[in-house]
Protein backbone atom coordinates (compact mmCIF):
# COMPACT_ATOMS: atom_id res chain seq x y z
CA UNK A 1 0.00 0.00 0.00
CA UNK A 2 2.89 2.30 0.65
CA UNK A 3 4.23 2.16 -2.99
CA UNK A 4 0.15 2.65 -4.27
CA UNK A 5 0.35 5.66 -2.23
CA UNK A 6 3.71 7.04 -3.50
CA UNK A 7 2.58 7.01 -6.85
CA UNK A 8 -1.27 8.06 -6.59
CA UNK A 9 0.12 11.48 -4.74
CA UNK A 10 1.49 13.31 -6.99
CA UNK A 11 -0.60 17.48 3.32
CA UNK A 12 -4.66 17.83 9.59
CA UNK A 13 -7.31 19.43 12.63
CA UNK A 14 -8.75 20.38 16.51
CA UNK A 15 -11.18 19.89 20.00
CA UNK A 16 -10.95 18.52 23.39
CA UNK A 17 -14.12 16.37 24.73
CA UNK A 18 -14.12 16.65 28.60
CA UNK A 19 -14.87 12.89 29.88
CA UNK A 20 -18.72 13.52 31.10
CA UNK A 21 -19.51 12.30 34.91
CA UNK A 22 -21.86 9.90 35.76
CA UNK A 23 -25.63 10.79 36.38
CA UNK A 24 -26.66 10.77 39.69
CA UNK A 25 -28.98 7.78 39.88
CA UNK A 26 -32.53 8.78 39.52
CA UNK A 27 -35.37 9.11 42.20
CA UNK A 28 -38.40 6.35 42.57
CA UNK A 29 -40.82 6.96 40.51
CA UNK A 30 -43.30 7.57 43.49
CA UNK A 31 -41.13 10.03 44.70
CA UNK A 32 -40.53 11.67 41.50
CA UNK A 33 -43.87 12.49 39.77
CA UNK A 34 -43.63 13.02 36.21
CA UNK A 35 -44.57 16.74 34.94
CA UNK A 36 -46.00 17.22 31.61
CA UNK A 37 -42.28 18.86 30.71
CA UNK A 38 -40.69 15.82 32.12
CA UNK A 39 -43.02 13.19 30.59
CA UNK A 40 -41.84 13.45 26.64
CA UNK A 41 -38.31 13.16 27.49
CA UNK A 42 -38.65 10.53 30.12
CA UNK A 43 -40.34 8.63 27.09
CA UNK A 44 -37.97 9.51 24.33
CA UNK A 45 -35.11 7.89 26.59
CA UNK A 46 -36.84 4.85 27.63
CA UNK A 47 -37.30 4.62 23.71
CA UNK A 48 -33.72 5.18 23.04
CA UNK A 49 -32.86 3.01 26.10
CA UNK A 50 -35.44 0.27 24.26
CA UNK A 51 -33.82 0.63 20.60
CA UNK A 52 -30.15 0.29 22.24
CA UNK A 53 -31.16 -3.23 23.66
CA UNK A 54 -32.73 -4.25 20.64
CA UNK A 55 -30.26 -4.09 17.51
CA UNK A 56 -30.20 -6.95 15.46
CA UNK A 57 -26.74 -8.50 14.69
CA UNK A 58 -25.47 -7.89 11.10
CA UNK A 59 -22.04 -8.51 9.72
CA UNK A 60 -20.67 -6.70 6.89
CA UNK A 61 -17.61 -7.31 5.05
CA UNK A 62 -14.62 -4.07 4.67
CA UNK A 63 -11.63 -4.80 1.92
CA UNK A 64 -9.13 -2.85 1.40
CA UNK A 65 -5.68 -2.71 0.04
CA UNK A 66 -3.47 -1.91 3.34
CA UNK A 67 -0.43 -4.41 3.70
CA UNK A 68 2.70 -4.21 6.54
CA UNK A 69 2.52 -2.84 10.11
CA UNK A 70 0.03 -0.27 9.47
CA UNK A 71 -2.71 -3.39 8.38
CA UNK A 72 -1.54 -4.87 11.63
CA UNK A 73 -3.07 -1.64 13.33
CA UNK A 74 -6.26 -1.56 11.55
CA UNK A 75 -6.80 -5.37 12.01
CA UNK A 76 -6.51 -4.37 15.83
CA UNK A 77 -8.61 -1.39 15.59
CA UNK A 78 -11.23 -3.41 13.92
CA UNK A 79 -11.25 -5.84 16.24
CA UNK A 80 -11.59 -3.27 18.67
CA UNK A 81 -15.01 -1.85 17.07
CA UNK A 82 -16.41 -5.87 16.84
CA UNK A 83 -15.75 -6.58 20.96
CA UNK A 84 -17.26 -3.17 22.06
CA UNK A 85 -19.86 -1.39 19.63
CA UNK A 86 -23.14 -0.92 20.69
CA UNK A 87 -25.06 -2.00 17.46
CA UNK A 88 -24.28 -5.26 17.25
CA UNK A 89 -22.27 -5.32 14.57
CA UNK A 90 -19.30 -7.68 13.46
CA UNK A 91 -16.93 -6.52 10.64
CA UNK A 92 -15.10 -9.53 8.33
CA UNK A 93 -12.10 -7.45 7.01
CA UNK A 94 -9.78 -8.56 4.06
CA UNK A 95 -6.59 -7.05 3.44
CA UNK A 96 -4.52 -7.94 0.83
CA UNK A 97 -2.35 -6.32 -1.66
CA UNK A 98 -4.64 -7.91 -4.35
CA UNK A 99 -7.42 -5.65 -3.19
CA UNK A 100 -7.90 -3.76 -6.63
CA UNK A 101 -7.84 -7.18 -8.50
CA UNK A 102 -10.66 -8.33 -6.44
CA UNK A 103 -12.55 -5.28 -5.89
CA UNK A 104 -13.12 -4.51 -10.14
CA UNK A 105 -14.71 -7.89 -10.83
CA UNK A 106 -16.42 -7.83 -7.48
CA UNK A 107 -18.11 -4.39 -8.87
CA UNK A 108 -18.77 -5.83 -11.93
CA UNK A 109 -20.93 -8.89 -10.35
CA UNK A 110 -22.59 -7.03 -7.42
CA UNK A 111 -21.08 -8.80 -5.07
CA UNK A 112 -19.53 -6.04 -3.32
CA UNK A 113 -18.16 -5.59 0.72
CA UNK A 114 -20.36 -3.42 2.20
CA UNK A 115 -17.24 -0.82 3.29
CA UNK A 116 -13.73 -0.41 0.83
CA UNK A 117 -10.63 2.19 1.90
CA UNK A 118 -9.24 4.29 -1.57
CA UNK A 119 -8.17 7.24 -2.41
CA UNK A 120 -9.96 10.56 -2.96
CA UNK A 121 -9.04 10.85 -6.77
CA UNK A 122 -11.14 7.14 -7.15
CA UNK A 123 -14.75 8.59 -6.45
CA UNK A 124 -15.06 8.86 -10.62
CA UNK A 125 -13.05 5.73 -11.02
CA UNK A 126 -16.06 3.93 -8.71
CA UNK A 127 -18.73 6.09 -10.22
CA UNK A 128 -21.72 4.24 -9.91
CA UNK A 129 -20.50 2.04 -7.37
CA UNK A 130 -20.38 3.82 -4.18
CA UNK A 131 -22.64 5.01 -2.16
CA UNK A 132 -23.97 9.00 -1.83
CA UNK A 133 -23.05 9.85 1.84
CA UNK A 134 -25.12 13.38 2.40
CA UNK A 135 -27.07 11.52 4.70
CA UNK A 136 -24.45 10.43 6.83
CA UNK A 137 -24.37 13.33 9.19
CA UNK A 138 -28.09 12.41 10.30
CA UNK A 139 -27.71 8.79 10.33
CA UNK A 140 -24.85 8.86 12.78
CA UNK A 141 -23.08 10.88 15.59
CA UNK A 142 -20.38 12.66 12.91
CA UNK A 143 -20.04 16.03 12.63
CA UNK A 144 -19.35 17.89 9.26
CA UNK A 145 -18.10 20.75 10.89
CA UNK A 146 -15.14 18.26 13.05
CA UNK A 147 -13.31 17.67 9.84
CA UNK A 148 -10.78 20.03 8.41
CA UNK A 149 -12.87 21.28 5.25
CA UNK A 150 -10.00 20.77 2.58
CA UNK A 151 -9.73 17.21 3.05
CA UNK A 152 -13.87 16.48 3.11
CA UNK A 153 -14.00 18.90 -0.02
CA UNK A 154 -11.83 16.14 -1.67
CA UNK A 155 -14.68 13.66 -0.80
CA UNK A 156 -17.01 16.07 -3.28
CA UNK A 157 -18.40 15.67 -6.84
CA UNK A 158 -20.82 17.84 -8.45
CA UNK A 159 -23.28 15.93 -6.83
CA UNK A 160 -22.30 15.29 -3.27
CA UNK A 161 -20.36 13.66 -1.18
CA UNK A 162 -19.16 10.02 -1.73
CA UNK A 163 -16.44 9.34 0.86
CA UNK A 164 -15.06 9.88 4.45
CA UNK A 165 -11.69 10.52 5.25
CA UNK A 166 -9.22 8.01 6.48
CA UNK A 167 -5.43 9.08 5.99
CA UNK A 168 -3.85 11.99 4.83
CA UNK A 169 -1.04 10.90 2.71
CA UNK A 170 1.30 13.96 1.95
CA UNK A 171 5.23 14.17 1.33
CA UNK A 172 7.10 15.92 4.23
CA UNK A 173 10.90 16.56 5.02
CA UNK A 174 13.08 14.57 7.33
CA UNK A 175 16.68 14.73 8.26
CA UNK A 176 19.48 13.26 10.12
CA UNK A 177 20.25 15.62 12.99
CA UNK A 178 23.58 13.99 13.08
CA UNK A 179 24.65 14.54 9.86
CA UNK A 180 23.69 18.26 10.29
CA UNK A 181 26.09 18.60 13.22
CA UNK A 182 28.73 16.86 11.81
CA UNK A 183 28.71 19.40 8.67
CA UNK A 184 28.48 22.27 11.19
CA UNK A 185 24.98 22.63 11.21
CA UNK A 186 22.06 23.52 13.34
CA UNK A 187 20.54 19.84 14.13
CA UNK A 188 17.61 21.44 15.33
CA UNK A 189 16.87 23.63 12.00
CA UNK A 190 16.25 21.96 8.56
CA UNK A 191 16.50 24.18 5.29
CA UNK A 192 13.96 27.31 4.89
CA UNK A 193 14.68 27.49 1.25
CA UNK A 194 15.50 25.43 -1.87
CA UNK A 195 18.54 27.64 -1.78
CA UNK A 196 19.19 26.59 1.47
CA UNK A 197 18.50 23.02 0.84
CA UNK A 198 21.26 23.27 -1.79
CA UNK A 199 23.90 24.75 0.42
CA UNK A 200 23.15 22.27 3.30
CA UNK A 201 23.39 19.30 0.99
CA UNK A 202 27.19 20.53 -0.33
CA UNK A 203 28.43 20.68 3.60
CA UNK A 204 26.84 17.33 4.52
CA UNK A 205 28.09 15.55 1.24
CA UNK A 206 31.21 13.32 1.48
CA UNK A 207 32.33 10.96 -1.46
CA UNK A 208 34.75 8.98 0.88
CA UNK A 209 32.01 8.47 3.07
CA UNK A 210 29.20 7.42 0.71
CA UNK A 211 27.14 10.34 2.55
CA UNK A 212 25.00 12.23 0.72
CA UNK A 213 23.45 15.56 1.77
CA UNK A 214 19.95 15.61 -0.65
CA UNK A 215 17.88 12.40 -1.04
CA UNK A 216 15.86 12.67 -3.56
CA UNK A 217 14.38 9.89 -6.31
CA UNK A 218 13.56 10.15 -10.10
CA UNK A 219 11.51 6.92 -9.07
CA UNK A 220 9.73 8.46 -6.37
CA UNK A 221 6.72 10.50 -8.65
CA UNK A 222 4.13 11.52 -5.64
CA UNK A 223 7.22 12.97 -4.06
CA UNK A 224 8.68 14.63 -7.31
CA UNK A 225 5.20 15.88 -8.24
CA UNK A 226 4.38 17.28 -5.22
CA UNK A 227 7.97 18.97 -4.34
CA UNK A 228 7.26 20.44 -8.59
CA UNK A 229 3.80 22.07 -7.20
CA UNK A 230 5.79 23.55 -4.10
CA UNK A 231 7.34 25.23 -6.82
CA UNK A 232 5.01 26.21 -9.24
CA UNK A 233 1.75 25.85 -8.19
CA UNK A 234 -1.19 23.02 -9.05
CA UNK A 235 -0.35 21.57 -12.33
CA UNK A 236 -4.17 21.80 -13.42
CA UNK A 237 -6.52 24.44 -11.52
CA UNK A 238 -10.01 26.21 -13.27
CA UNK A 239 -10.15 29.37 -15.13
CA UNK A 240 -13.35 30.47 -14.93
CA UNK A 241 -15.71 27.26 -16.68
CA UNK A 242 -12.89 25.67 -18.00
CA UNK A 243 -10.02 23.40 -16.59
CA UNK A 244 -6.05 24.46 -17.95
CA UNK A 245 -2.80 23.41 -17.40
CA UNK A 246 -0.10 25.12 -16.65
CA UNK A 247 3.34 23.93 -17.52
CA UNK A 248 3.62 26.35 -20.67
CA UNK A 249 5.61 29.18 -19.28
CA UNK A 250 5.57 28.38 -15.23
CA UNK A 251 8.69 30.05 -13.97
CA UNK A 252 7.76 27.99 -10.88
CA UNK A 253 8.56 24.69 -12.52
CA UNK A 254 11.50 25.70 -14.89
CA UNK A 255 12.94 26.91 -11.83
CA UNK A 256 11.82 23.32 -10.12
CA UNK A 257 13.88 21.70 -12.91
CA UNK A 258 17.07 23.44 -12.49
CA UNK A 259 16.74 22.62 -8.69
CA UNK A 260 16.60 19.06 -9.02
CA UNK A 261 18.77 18.42 -11.20
CA UNK A 262 21.56 20.38 -10.30
CA UNK A 263 21.65 17.67 -6.76
CA UNK A 264 22.37 14.97 -8.94
CA UNK A 265 24.72 16.99 -11.37
CA UNK A 266 26.89 18.44 -8.50
CA UNK A 267 27.09 14.57 -6.71
CA UNK A 268 24.72 16.11 -4.11
CA UNK A 269 22.25 13.40 -4.43
CA UNK A 270 22.42 9.36 -5.06
CA UNK A 271 21.23 8.02 -8.11
CA UNK A 272 20.55 4.56 -6.02
CA UNK A 273 16.82 4.17 -6.48
CA UNK A 274 16.02 2.58 -3.00
CA UNK A 275 17.19 6.21 -0.71
CA UNK A 276 15.02 5.31 1.87
CA UNK A 277 17.38 2.55 2.83
CA UNK A 278 19.94 4.84 2.42
CA UNK A 279 18.44 7.27 5.12
CA UNK A 280 17.85 4.80 7.38
CA UNK A 281 21.18 3.81 7.69
CA UNK A 282 22.75 7.36 8.15
CA UNK A 283 24.18 8.07 4.53
CA UNK A 284 21.38 10.81 3.50
CA UNK A 285 21.14 14.42 4.84
CA UNK A 286 17.95 15.18 3.86
CA UNK A 287 14.95 13.16 2.66
CA UNK A 288 11.75 13.58 0.86
CA UNK A 289 8.86 10.84 1.34
CA UNK A 290 5.71 10.26 3.19
CA UNK A 291 4.78 9.82 7.05
CA UNK A 292 4.69 5.67 6.60
CA UNK A 293 8.94 6.01 6.90
CA UNK A 294 8.26 7.05 10.62
CA UNK A 295 7.90 3.51 11.69
CA UNK A 296 11.04 2.98 10.40
CA UNK A 297 13.11 5.57 12.16
CA UNK A 298 11.19 5.18 15.18
CA UNK A 299 12.40 1.24 14.61
CA UNK A 300 16.20 2.05 14.20
CA UNK A 301 16.09 4.76 16.62
CA UNK A 302 17.67 7.71 14.40
CA UNK A 303 18.13 11.08 15.29
CA UNK A 304 15.93 12.68 13.11
CA UNK A 305 13.87 15.46 12.42
CA UNK A 306 10.87 16.50 10.24
CA UNK A 307 8.88 19.13 8.94
CA UNK A 308 6.41 20.40 5.95
CA UNK A 309 7.58 20.76 2.29
CA UNK A 310 9.45 24.22 1.59
CA UNK A 311 6.76 26.95 0.52
CA UNK A 312 8.26 29.68 -2.59
CA UNK A 313 7.24 32.69 -3.58
CA UNK A 314 6.21 31.37 -6.71
CA UNK A 315 3.95 28.00 -5.46
CA UNK A 316 2.31 29.97 -2.91
CA UNK A 317 0.29 28.75 0.48
CA UNK A 318 0.66 24.41 -0.87
CA UNK A 319 0.38 21.54 1.04
CA UNK A 320 -0.35 18.93 -1.30
CA UNK A 321 -1.60 15.68 -0.01
CA UNK A 322 -3.62 12.57 -1.22
CA UNK A 323 -6.77 12.04 0.84
CA UNK A 324 -7.81 8.15 1.44
CA UNK A 325 -10.87 7.76 2.14
CA UNK A 326 -13.88 5.49 3.29
CA UNK A 327 -15.97 4.22 0.66
CA UNK A 328 -19.39 2.35 0.97
CA UNK A 329 -20.22 0.30 -1.95
CA UNK A 330 -23.60 0.75 -3.79
CA UNK A 331 -24.98 -2.73 -4.30
CA UNK A 332 -25.06 -3.54 -0.55
CA UNK A 333 -28.22 -3.52 1.27
CA UNK A 334 -29.48 -0.45 3.16
CA UNK A 335 -28.87 -2.36 6.28
CA UNK A 336 -25.32 -3.18 5.61
CA UNK A 337 -24.74 0.45 4.71
CA UNK A 338 -26.15 1.71 8.07
CA UNK A 339 -23.67 -0.30 9.84
CA UNK A 340 -20.81 0.57 7.23
CA UNK A 341 -21.85 4.12 8.18
CA UNK A 342 -21.89 3.37 12.51
CA UNK A 343 -18.20 1.78 12.27
CA UNK A 344 -16.85 5.03 10.08
CA UNK A 345 -18.73 6.94 13.38
CA UNK A 346 -17.34 4.82 15.73
CA UNK A 347 -13.83 4.72 13.96
CA UNK A 348 -14.02 8.94 14.93
CA UNK A 349 -16.42 9.20 17.92
CA UNK A 350 -15.99 5.93 19.42
CA UNK A 351 -19.96 4.39 20.70
CA UNK A 352 -20.34 8.65 20.68
CA UNK A 353 -18.75 9.70 23.70
CA UNK A 354 -15.16 8.70 23.57
CA UNK A 355 -12.36 10.85 24.54
CA UNK A 356 -10.40 11.63 21.52
CA UNK A 357 -7.48 9.96 22.82
CA UNK A 358 -9.12 6.67 23.08
CA UNK A 359 -10.69 6.95 19.27
CA UNK A 360 -9.73 4.81 16.11
CA UNK A 361 -8.57 7.95 14.27
CA UNK A 362 -6.36 9.23 16.99
CA UNK A 363 -4.82 5.50 17.16
CA UNK A 364 -3.78 5.89 13.22
CA UNK A 365 -1.83 9.10 13.70
CA UNK A 366 -0.31 8.25 16.68
CA UNK A 367 0.69 4.85 16.35
CA UNK A 368 1.65 4.88 12.61
CA UNK A 369 2.39 8.98 11.91
CA UNK A 370 -0.25 10.44 9.56
CA UNK A 371 -1.01 13.53 10.29
CA UNK A 372 -4.99 14.26 11.25
CA UNK A 373 -7.63 15.50 9.05
CA UNK A 374 -9.84 15.69 12.44
CA UNK A 375 -10.45 18.57 14.46
CA UNK A 376 -11.08 16.78 17.71
CA UNK A 377 -7.57 15.12 17.63
CA UNK A 378 -6.00 17.82 16.40
CA UNK A 379 -7.05 19.97 19.36
CA UNK A 380 -6.19 17.29 21.62
CA UNK A 381 -3.36 17.50 24.03
CA UNK A 382 -2.20 14.17 23.45
CA UNK A 383 -1.98 15.07 19.75
CA UNK A 384 -0.46 18.57 20.29
CA UNK A 385 2.37 17.41 22.39
CA UNK A 386 3.70 14.73 19.82
CA UNK A 387 6.27 16.59 17.95
CA UNK A 388 6.17 15.23 14.37
CA UNK A 389 2.45 15.04 13.98
CA UNK A 390 2.54 18.65 15.27
CA UNK A 391 5.66 19.72 12.85
CA UNK A 392 3.67 18.10 10.06
CA UNK A 393 0.27 18.94 10.67
CA UNK A 394 -1.63 21.79 8.28
CA UNK A 395 -5.23 23.12 9.11
CA UNK A 396 -4.75 26.91 7.72
CA UNK A 397 -8.02 26.53 5.30
CA UNK A 398 -6.04 28.82 3.11
CA UNK A 399 -3.49 26.74 1.88
CA UNK A 400 -3.98 24.17 -1.45
CA UNK A 401 -4.41 20.55 0.13
CA UNK A 402 -4.88 18.64 -3.19
CA UNK A 403 -2.13 17.41 -4.75
CA UNK A 404 -2.08 18.30 -8.79
CA UNK A 405 -5.21 19.52 -9.00
CA UNK A 406 -8.30 20.50 -7.31
CA UNK A 407 -10.53 17.26 -6.12
CA UNK A 408 -13.23 18.15 -8.42
CA UNK A 409 -11.35 17.64 -11.35
CA UNK A 410 -12.41 14.55 -12.76
CA UNK A 411 -9.07 13.23 -14.78
CA UNK A 412 -6.57 13.39 -11.97
CA UNK A 413 -5.40 10.03 -12.65
CA UNK A 414 -4.92 10.54 -16.27
CA UNK A 415 -2.40 13.79 -15.78
CA UNK A 416 -0.60 11.95 -13.15
CA UNK A 417 0.42 8.99 -15.25
CA UNK A 418 0.56 10.57 -18.71
CA UNK A 419 2.29 14.20 -18.65
CA UNK A 420 3.03 14.04 -15.23
CA UNK A 421 5.12 10.71 -14.98
CA UNK A 422 6.50 11.41 -18.52
CA UNK A 423 8.02 14.70 -17.46
CA UNK A 424 9.52 13.19 -14.14
CA UNK A 425 10.85 10.33 -16.64
CA UNK A 426 12.38 12.85 -19.34
CA UNK A 427 14.19 14.96 -16.37
CA UNK A 428 16.15 11.80 -16.20
CA UNK A 429 16.61 10.54 -19.85
CA UNK A 430 16.57 14.46 -21.61
CA UNK A 431 18.13 15.95 -18.18
CA UNK A 432 20.09 18.22 -20.64
CA UNK A 433 17.57 19.97 -22.96
CA UNK A 434 15.58 23.29 -21.87
CA UNK A 435 13.29 23.07 -19.02
CA UNK A 436 11.24 25.25 -21.84
CA UNK A 437 10.90 22.47 -24.00
CA UNK A 438 10.25 19.46 -21.26
CA UNK A 439 7.27 21.10 -19.74
CA UNK A 440 5.64 22.43 -23.39
CA UNK A 441 6.01 18.91 -24.18
CA UNK A 442 3.90 18.12 -21.00
CA UNK A 443 1.92 21.14 -21.62
CA UNK A 444 0.09 19.97 -24.86
CA UNK A 445 -0.36 16.15 -23.58
CA UNK A 446 -2.42 17.88 -20.21
CA UNK A 447 -4.12 19.98 -23.20
CA UNK A 448 -5.30 17.12 -25.20
CA UNK A 449 -6.16 15.01 -22.09
CA UNK A 450 -8.39 18.03 -21.13
CA UNK A 451 -9.75 19.16 -24.27
CA UNK A 452 -10.75 15.41 -25.33
CA UNK A 453 -12.52 14.39 -22.01
CA UNK A 454 -14.29 17.87 -21.61
CA UNK A 455 -14.70 18.79 -25.40
CA UNK A 456 -13.02 22.18 -25.21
Amino acid sequence: MKRLIALLMAGTMLLSLAGCGAAAPAAPAESAPKTEESAPAEEAAGEEASAEESYEPITIQFWNGWTGSDAQVLVELVEKFNNENKWNITIEMDSTADFRDKITPAMAADKVPALILGSCSEKYLYEGEVRNLDDIWENTDLKEEDFIPSYLDAMKTDTGLYGIPFQISNYIVYWNKDLFEAAGLDPETPPQSYEQWTEFAEKMTDPDKHIYGSGLSYTNYGAVACLMQMFGGEQITKEGDKWTAHFKDNQGYEDFVKWFNYQFDAGYNPVEGDIVSMFIAGQVGMYVDGPWVLADVHKYNMNYGVTTLIETEEGGKQAPANTQCFFICQDCTDEEALAAERFISWWHYGNGDADPKETAVFAWSDRIGYPTYFVPVAECEEYQNNADMNAITISDPEYCMDSIAPGEFRYWSEILTGPVIDFINNLTFYKDNDPKELLDKCQEAADTIINEKYGY
